[in-house]
């Protein structure tokens, strides 16, 4: 490779990893979800090959049947599979703060013929479910984006049924990414233990039970 061309390439990559830096601190002191006008740019090639959705979906354990509720979906990156994972005899329930995504989301799933998915705007810290809605709760490089992690987490375990399941899944290099241990340890105080990991420090999904 061209010397000039390694010393571009060199210069971009540590521009990237300072931007990380700098955005990981003003995300730390003011978690807020990501702008909803930067969201579609996430669900892309790169990201589909590391954290490929049939396989993601399977690993958080959705099945047929299932009431899921999907907290902070985005653009949808994994809805499409969780809703055909549920079958049509399940219920997929997509709750987003931002109205402009949960409006786009529509549109996706009414495009793929989906008719087992609700959509919900609305407060992952004050969710608008009775307790025991559900039997599966999931986030997908959400959690570092709420600002009350501990009563979202509470949060969940309250619309959780007795046998219910929480997956929280993340992925480098999301600038609101917490450490695994710090994920278990959240959920920790909310009533949850872990039972099932997948993954690498990079990306990695755990799966909780109620304790």
């Amino acid at each position: 490779m061209h010397p000039a061309l390694i010393a571009v390439l060199s210069l971009v990559s540590a521009l990237l990893f300072l931007w990380l830096i700098v955005l990981r601190i003003v995300k730390k002191m003011r978690p807020v979800p990501i702008p909803w006008q930067v969201v579609r740019f996430i669900d892309n090639p790169l990201r589909r090959r590391i954290q490929n959705p049939s396989k993601t979906v399977a690993q958080i354990g959705i099945r047929e049947r299932m009431r899921v509720l999907e907290l902070g979906p985005g653009s949808g990156f994994l809805t499409v599979k969780a809703s055909r994972g549920v079958g049509s005899d399940g219920r997929l329930c997509c709750l987003d703060i931002e109205p402009a995504l949960i409006a786009r989301l529509k549109q996706k799933t009414a495009k793929a013929g989906l008719e087992n998915v609700a959509m919900v705007v609305g407060d992952g810290q004050c969710l608008p479910f009775k307790d025991g809605s559900f039997d599966l709760a999931y986030l997908v490089g959400v959690l570092g984006e709420i600002p009350d992690k501990d009563c979202a987490l509470q949060e969940l375990h309250r619309v959780l049924g007795q046998e219910g399941v929480l997956s929280i899944s993340e992925l480098l290099p999301d600038p609101d990414y917490p450490l695994r241990r710090t994920t278990i340890a959240l959920a920790g105080k909310a009533g949850f233990e872990p039972f099932q990991q997948f993954g690498n420090f990079f990306t990695y999904i755990v799966n909780f039970q109620k304790r």
